[in-house]
């Protein structure tokens, strides 16, 4: 989102995709594209929903180290 795209971007749309295909619905949401934006921006999401009822907490951890908002703290694909 500040035009500095590096492998660590792949990462973490690596993570927004594995977030989606375990319920089905993207982790930032908004009526308009600057809120959607505005939510990523944050990096604020949540498991909350019962989809995650079933999905292992290994599973809910992957997905927080790849989509970790520093990326100096985020996985790389090492």
């Amino acid at each position: 989102m500040k035009k500095k795209y590096d492998e660590k971007c792949d990462i973490w749309s690596c993570g927004v995709l594995t977030y989606i295909l375990l319920c089905g619905y993207p982790p930032f949401n908004g009526k308009s594209e600057a809120k959607i934006l505005e939510r990523v921006e944050s990096g604020k999401y949540d498991f909350n929903s019962e989809e995650w009822d079933i999905i292992t907490e290994e599973a809910k951890d992957f997905i927080s180290k790849l989509m970790e908002k520093d990326p100096f703290k985020r996985y790389n694909a090492e």
